[in-house]
């Protein structure tokens, strides 16, 4: 292994140890779990794109199985945050669409991502990130 490479590995890993040490975690609307309000951006940035929402493509971008995900799906529903909706034609097909609770609680979220990685970003230094 290149010794340069070395070296940024275990840069990056005293890095991560001090946002562990210091607490910098990413906040999430209250009345959500982490899991729920990244399930919630997905879906929001999936409609912003225009993109057909189905479960399958939501877990493949956040990183989760689909059975955790019918979890998840199950929770935000009976929160009011998401609605399943069943394709015309197939039983089995289903697309999942924001609630207006929902897309104000993606927007906090969306909010919420963006002063925590002002705070990372502060906390590490803007010459630092443009390195890593």
């Amino acid at each position: 292994m290149d010794e340069s490479f070395a070296e940024t590995k275990r840069e990056l890993y005293e890095l991560m140890q001090r946002m562990r040490h210091d607490r910098i975690t990413p906040p999430t609307p209250e009345g959500v779990t982490p899991s729920e309000a990244r399930t919630m951006m997905t879906v929001a940035m999936l409609e912003e794109h225009g993109e057909p929402i189905r479960p399958g493509r939501v877990a493949e971008l956040s990183h989760t199985t689909p059975s955790a995900l019918s979890q998840t799906f199950k929770a935000l529903e009976e929160k009011g945050l998401i609605e399943r909706h069943r394709a015309s034609g197939d039983y089995r097909a289903v697309s999942v669409s924001l609630t207006e609770e929902g897309e104000r609680f993606a927007a906090e979220g969306r909010r919420l991502r963006d002063e925590h990685m002002d705070a990372v970003m502060e906390h590490v230094g803007i010459e630092d990130m443009r390195h890593l």
